[in-house]
């Protein structure tokens, strides 16, 4: 992944975020529209509106022409972002990007920059040329492995992706689809609200791990299952705290507008 700089700082866009985590595509649009109002607009993120901007960056459509708008996050946006992803993959490449990829390897300096033209000459006249070079090697050194660093990070996301994969779904656990349907049955809550709980809130849970898909037109992808005691805990809890705006229809703090939401008594 090659690194984007804009305001002499590393930045990260929407996309790339959902691709180094392994999200659904408009994950991280989802969750920046929603928490947009927690976030500060040059320190936590910028708008790119600027053709040539946008071009110089590297960011173009697929059918040709740059987009209209990028927008870019920054260390802190992105760390304030991710806070709902929690799983054991979320901590890794968080932990490997803010060390690698948001930490600008540091420049070459000359030490003798600051001093007036005679003085520079007189010590250089004092320093042994190899001692300088000696110098000059070890700092390309660092440049080099901070650039070997960053250009690991997919490749160990990818690898420690593979190892997490299970053969089979665990008992005592179940994926999305099982679960937008059970929870539809007891409390009628439709399948976009279940995903928003599972994914995006601060009470989902951890996920029991990810299971490789056996069917042959799958092509080898995974999905993610859950501990049905962990999701049942979950939704029990969100039920409790949803109020009643109708009889059928409710309002959560984590949820934008209103849903359908079934429960005797707690229309008020």
């Amino acid at each position: 992944m090659a690194p984007i700089e804009h305001n002499d700082q590393r930045v990260m866009s929407l996309t790339m975020i959902d691709q180094v985590h392994q999200r659904p595509d408009g994950t991280a649009g989802r969750n920046f529209r929603e928490n947009r109002g927690r976030l500060v607009a040059g320190e936590d993120f910028f708008e790119i509106d600027q053709p040539d901007e946008i071009r110089r960056l590297g960011f173009s459509r697929p059918q040709g022409g740059v987009p209209a708008m990028v927008l870019l996050l920054t260390e802190t946006g992105y760390s304030m972002l991710v806070k709902s992803f929690t799983d054991d993959l979320a901590w890794h490449v968080q932990r490997q990007l803010v060390k690698s990829y948001f930490t600008k390897p540091a420049p070459v300096l000359d030490p003798l920059a600051g001093l007036p033209p005679e003085h520079r000459a007189l010590v250089a006249l004092m320093c042994d040329n190899a001692s300088i070079k000696a110098r000059q090697v070890e700092q390309a050194q660092v440049q080099a492995e901070q650039a070997t660093a960053l250009t690991m990070v997919d490749q160990r996301v990818s690898d420690m992706a593979d190892s997490m994969l299970l053969l089979a779904r665990p008992a005592g656990a179940e994926s999305i689809v099982h679960i937008r349907a059970r929870i539809n049955r007891l409390y009628g809550l439709p399948a976009r609200i279940v995903d928003e709980v599972l994914r995006q809130s601060p009470m989902a849970p951890k996920p029991a791990g990810m299971v490789k898909n056996a069917r042959e037109e799958a092509q080898g992808a995974s999905y993610a299952v859950f501990w049905t005691k962990d999701v049942s805990a979950v939704f029990s809890r969100f039920v409790n705290e949803c109020k009643h705006v109708t009889v059928t229809q409710a309002t959560h703090p984590y949820i934008t507008g209103r849903f359908k939401l079934v429960a005797a008594g707690r229309y008020a």
